[in-house]
Parts: C-alpha cells; sequence; structure tokens
C-alpha cells in the first residue's frame, strides 16, 4: 500500500475532498484493509481531530476499518492512536448526523476495541437486511431487520447486544434499537421450522 503525500495532504484540512475515496480504495477492497494500512493510524487520530466534529464520522468509519485489520503488533505499537481515535468516535455518537451515521460510529467503536465480527458486521443495520443459511436445512434466508415479522423474536441475549441497544436508546435511535432486537433475534426457517439465533449463524457460529 502506497499513497501520495499529496493526497494525504489534499484532505488534511478538506473532510469533503474526493482524495478520501482515493485512500479508501488503497487502504481498504472488498470490506478488509490492508494490514499495512495500520500506519496511517497516527495521520488519521490527528488529522480527525482537528476537524470539526460533525466532519469525523467519515474517516472516523475509515479509521475503525483500519484498526480492526492491523496485526496485533500494530494495535500494540498504535494503541495510544487508537484510543484517540475510540475517543472522538464515543463523544460524536450521541450527535450522529443521522441512523446511518450512527450505526457507522458504532460499528467503528467496535472495529477500534478489536471486534472482528461487529467491528464489520454491524452495518448490514443500515442494509436493512441480512443473508443467512439456516443451520439445518442450508436454506438461503433473507431476513428483514426494519420491520416486524413473525419469523423472527427480537431478543437481546449477550452484553453486547444489550450495551448495543442501550447505546442506540440513549441517543434516540428508537429505529436502530427495533433493528438490533431483529439483528440478535431468533429467526425460525420456514422451510424446516428450525430456530437459531440470527447474530450467531451471521457470525459464523458452528452448529454441529
Amino acid at each position: 500500500m502506497e499513497i501520495s503525500p499529496d493526497v494525504l495532504r489534499a484532505v488534511e484540512t478538506d473532510p469533503a475532498s474526493p482524495a478520501w475515496k482515493v485512500i479508501w480504495e488503497q487502504s481498504c477492497h472488498q470490506g478488509t484493509c490492508d494490514a499495512a494500512s495500520a500506519v496511517l493510524l497516527p495521520w488519521l487520530a490527528t488529522t480527525i481531530a482537528a476537524f470539526a466534529e460533525e466532519q469525523r464520522e467519515m474517516p472516523l468509519s475509515l479509521a475503525g476499518f483500519i484498526a480492526l485489520d492491523a496485526t496485533d503488533a500494530d494495535r500494540l505499537t498504535y494503541g495510544g492512536e487508537i484510543e484517540a481515535l475510540r475517543g472522538l468516535a464515543v463523544d460524536r455518537l450521541p450527535a450522529a448526523s443521522d441512523d446511518p451515521a450512527f450505526v457507522y460510529l458504532l460499528q467503528a467503536i467496535l472495529g477500534f476495541e478489536g471486534d472482528e465480527i461487529w467491528g464489520k458486521e454491524l452495518d448490514h443495520l443500515n442494509d436493512g437486511e441480512v443473508d443467512v443459511h439456516c443451520p439445518e436445512c442450508g436454506e438461503e434466508i433473507l431476513v428483514d431487520l426494519v420491520t416486524d415479522s413473525s419469523e423472527i423474536t427480537p431478543e437481546l441475549p449477550s452484553e453486547l447486544a444489550e450495551r448495543l441497544h442501550a447505546e442506540a436508546m440513549s441517543a434516540g435511535r428508537g429505529e436502530v434499537a427495533a433493528s438490533l432486537t431483529r439483528l440478535f433475534g431468533r429467526l425460525v426457517c420456514a422451510d424446516c421450522d428450525t430456530s437459531f439465533e440470527l447474530a450467531e449463524n451471521l457470525a459464523g457460529v458452528s452448529y454441529a
């Protein structure tokens, strides 16, 4: 990974610069960031801190992905910067510009914390749906996370689920909170009537 200093300079004073797209494309591809992009974390921490709070959302999302895919050694090396970036995301979360931005910030916080599943998968909430496969019959199921469904029993089965739901409720994000109860809920396969936890299935938990 090699990003031109000119590109970095172009975005340092402009959070809306199209050059951010270049940094995204050079750092991350198909949901995975080049581990070498961890060298950007100190620069990101300094650059984002200099932006106004409402301008930090997009670059914090990028930083969350980069931090998550960094090697253990780099996460240790840049631990101070990662914690500083996490602090910026936590500070912005209650005032996120809209529901999708709230979800991306929450996902970035999980990325800074090293959550390898939800640091990448939480933004299914913004898609409004998610594909899973029944652990019994293998049927592919497209699950609607936005509307109530008789196929899903809303649940908050873990401390993480409860934490994320509480964050959404505290910030007045009722629709996000409701979608979280579906994402972490229990689904019944229409083909074979098998009941399973949607989040565990999405996370790749073995049911064998």
